[in-house]
């Protein structure tokens, strides 16, 4: 074997070498991307308790798709989620509108609206409250729920 086609050969062998641990790296960093977000009801009334993860907090977001607010805050909270899917699950509550029996189930007036239990299946907060125990909770990867949830200040309008 020449030399030229020696290094040509070693050449390839160190980028079939070096591809392999860039796509190792890259399935591991990705293993945990995959978000547990699921919609559990579409206006029906559901228990949340039965949808509570084990092992996992889990934030229910009730949200209608004609709700600018709710899809603001949507993309964040799945964010949240495919960042921490070892400890975070996302379960949707669609109330469709006022008049569902969700709705009047859990009093909805306001939406977005969340309830968060912990990974032994017990409420922990809900409404507000929920953004501040999810920033407790996850520190510097909650900060978009908070921007997403941010109401205007009155001297922006």
């Amino acid at each position: 074997m020449t030399r030229s086609l020696r290094i040509l050969v070693l050449a390839a062998c160190g980028v079939a070498v070096a591809a392999a641990l860039l796509g190792a790296r890259a399935l591991n960093r990705n293993a945990h991307a995959e978000a547990d977000v699921r919609v559990i009801t579409h206006g029906d009334r559901v228990d949340l308790q039965a949808h509570a993860v084990p092992g996992k907090y889990t934030v229910f977001d009730f949200y209608a798709v004609w709700c600018p607010p709710c899809r603001a805050l949507s993309p964040a909270l799945e964010k949240l989620a495919a960042r921490n899917s070892r400890t975070l699950a996302i379960r949707k509550v669609d109330i469709v509108d006022w008049t569902m029996p969700v709705a009047e189930q859990y009093n909805i007036e306001e939406l977005p609206y969340l309830v968060l239990f912990d990974g032994n299946g017990r409420k922990v907060a809900d409404g507000e409250a929920v953004i501040k125990e999810l920033g407790r909770l996850f520190g510097d990867a909650a900060l978009d729920l908070g921007r997403a949830t941010a109401k205007p200040r009155p001297e922006a309008l």
